[in-house]
């Protein structure tokens, strides 16, 4: 028996088999591994993959494998709690065999180990604005904590949850539907410190491997199709995209995912590259052909210059001639002025673009970054525009907000984004620079601009 024990507390998926006759998922599997490897784990995902089941396995198995352990399960409702996690944790019990029911007890709102009820055992608090202090004083050896429905839970529940991290073996895990763009489990996340040292679990609904076709396109439908809100949050467990009042509104950019387009093979194709000197940021490049972006973002690590100008330049040889660009618009700022002349003397067709000078419309917009992201609103605006389903550049799309300031449009910067916990749009940023594009000769399209950007190096851009 002790063997059996041994190998239950190493091996989660086989504790599942044994003790409920389950084969968990793939996706199942990686949640409950990760938790057993480290100390703070946040789990966002949608509906019907069993993310419930495998929070009420773990809490079987802690009490089941460790001594001197306490489970406290969190959520932001009793009714919330009685009717997800602890029903699913009654569903278990009843199935355990009797070698190991016998080693458990199971209430309303308590289970714990018939020979320890006081040392081994899990309990459900609730955890509002009104009873913040449930979150104090909790502490023991094994100390585990899951937080359900966490988007519902007040910051300061978590504060609080900080202390168990004095504790020889804590655990902390977060679990929700993504539904709010604000709070501690979105920083867990997005935010680029808080989220550092948090081990993710992303889940979506086909990770149930039995959704049929047939079903998942019913379901699609009865969230009000691909790119809205419920589905992304339901569905595909993706946080919702930002409030309308953003530079470019939300329905417009859901109505241009995977739109079926057909650009005009004349019009010239042109690149947006958006390079990054730190790892703070991401060196992003795009391919737009006038009303179709063409594939998904290409986005690269931390590279020195020179390896990024050439990662740009394999891409550039490796595309078919009659898609390469005729005008590849990179922002010259900082360590990007450097990657567009090595770009150059590579015999690419570069246009440094400087987005902090002047606007081309200097009556509108206080800089040519906020008139590049007006020109890709007027783009999605034209209602006959195509992006790929693709959740990163769907979301920073809708991200900057902008401002008046006088007469002039000001979009939100990328240091004030950072500094409320947000990543560099940096995806998007690569998308408007297609905008800078000025080759009048050999441009067609309605999205090309009608005189160069003026540019105040002092030399001549290709």
């Amino acid at each position: 028996m002790a063997l059996l024990f041994a190998q239950f507390h190493k091996d989660i998926p086989f504790f599942a088999q044994q003790a409920f006759g389950t084969t968990l998922t793939p996706k199942q599997v990686e949640f409950v591994t990760k938790y057993q490897a480290n100390k703070r784990i946040t789990f966002r995902g949608g509906i019907g993959f069993g993310k419930t089941f495998s929070m009420a396995v773990l809490i079987h198995w802690a009490l089941l494998t460790h001594n001197d352990v306490q489970v406290t399960i969190f959520g932001p409702s009793e009714d919330q709690i009685k009717a997800g996690i602890w029903k699913e944790v009654g569903n278990l019990y009843v199935k355990l065999p009797p070698f190991l029911k016998d080693t458990l007890d199971y209430t309303a709102t308590k289970l714990y180990r018939v020979d320890n009820p006081t040392g081994a055992f899990a309990e459900t608090r609730l955890a509002n604005k009104d009873n913040i202090e449930t979150a104090r004083g909790i502490h023991q050896v094994n100390n585990f904590v899951f937080v359900d429905e966490a988007t519902g839970v007040p910051d300061p529940v978590f504060a609080e949850l900080k202390n168990i991290f004095t504790d020889r073996n804590p655990k902390l895990c977060i679990i929700s539907n993504p539904s709010k763009t604000s709070g501690f489990f979105f920083d867990t996340w997005e935010h680029p410190e808080i989220s550092v040292g948090w081990t993710r679990v992303h889940g979506k609904l086909t990770d149930n491997p039995n959704i049929k076709p047939d079903d998942l396109a019913a379901i699609t439908a009865s969230f009000g199709g691909i790119g809205t809100n419920e589905y992304r949050v339901k569905a595909l467990g993706e946080f919702p995209l930002e409030d309308e009042d953003g530079v470019i509104p939300r329905d417009i950019v859901v109505e241009a995912i995977e739109r079926d387009v057909t650009p005009t093979p004349k019009y010239p194709v042109v690149w947006g590259f958006d390079p990054s000197g730190t790892g703070k940021d991401r060196s992003v490049l795009i391919k737009r052909r006038d009303n179709l972006m063409m594939g998904d973002p290409i986005v690269y690590g931390t590279m020195l210059p020179e390896q990024l100008a050439a990662r740009v330049r394999e891409e550039f040889d490796r595309t078919p001639k009659a898609d390469q660009p005729t005008e590849i618009c990179v922002d010259g700022i900082g360590v990007g002025h450097g990657i567009a002349g090595l770009l150059r003397t590579m015999g690419l067709p570069v246009k440094e673009v400087i987005v902090s000078n002047k606007a081309r419309d200097p009556e509108r917009y206080m800089s040519l970054r906020d008139e590049l992201w007006f020109k890709c609103r007027e783009w999605f605006e034209t209602g006959n525009v195509s992006i790929p389903n693709h959740a990163e550049l769907i979301r920073e799309l809708c991200l900057p907000s902008y401002e008046f300031q006088g007469l002039k449009h000001k979009v939100q910067s990328k240091k004030d984004i950072r500094k409320a916990g947000r990543k560099s749009p940096d995806l998007a940023d690569a998308l408007c620079l297609t905008f800078a594009s000025d080759a009048r000769n050999t441009h067609f399209g309605k999205y090309a601009w009608s005189k160069p950007i003026p540019i105040n190096r002092g030399y001549n851009i290709i």
